[in-house]
């Protein structure tokens, strides 16, 4: 699991919190960071809000995925074109949440020779109101790189 950072503006003892991040290949083999274009993948994401006023927190979790290309290619912003990924808040509940960003085989393209790709993952905050609150958090990824495995003979 790779920790992130995670920042509420404001007293550090009244409201914190954390975020991890780690990234699987579904149906896939180690390691996790080489990816076949023709397999789903997903990043599965943990984060939560301690202190004593996470109980008065209302609103939505904003999450997206960015891939910088490292070397000519593409950079992407997931989950673009699609809705924006909105996870409610539970203010009645333990302040922990998790998301599994599931991104569908063939997003990313083996262009350049398999350009490898930095990946970062973001949550941001919405109040009640759905304006911009004081939260944040990212986690800085590892090096991905999608490859084309060819025609694989049975």
């Amino acid at each position: 699991m790779t920790k992130g950072s995670f920042e509420v503006s404001g007293s550090p003892n009244l409201l914190t919190g954390y975020i991890s991040a780690d990234v699987y290949e579904i149906g896939g083999v180690a390691p996790s960071n080489i990816i076949r274009v023709d397999e789903d993948w997903r990043v599965h994401l943990d984060w939560r809000l301690e202190g004593s006023l996470k109980s008065m927190i209302c609103g939505t979790w904003c999450i997206h995925l960015h891939l910088e290309s490292i070397g000519k290619g593409p950079e992407l912003n997931l989950p673009d074109p699609y809705p924006e990924i909105q996870v409610p808040l539970d203010p009645c509940g333990d302040g922990c949440y998790s998301y599994d960003f599931v991104v569908k085989a063939g997003t990313v393209k083996p262009e350049h020779c398999s350009t490898p790709f930095k990946l970062v993952s973001t949550i941001t905050y919405e109040n009640a109101c759905g304006l911009p609150g004081p939260m944040a958090g990212f986690v800085e990824g590892s090096i991905l790189q999608f490859y084309d495995p060819g025609k694989i003979k049975p």
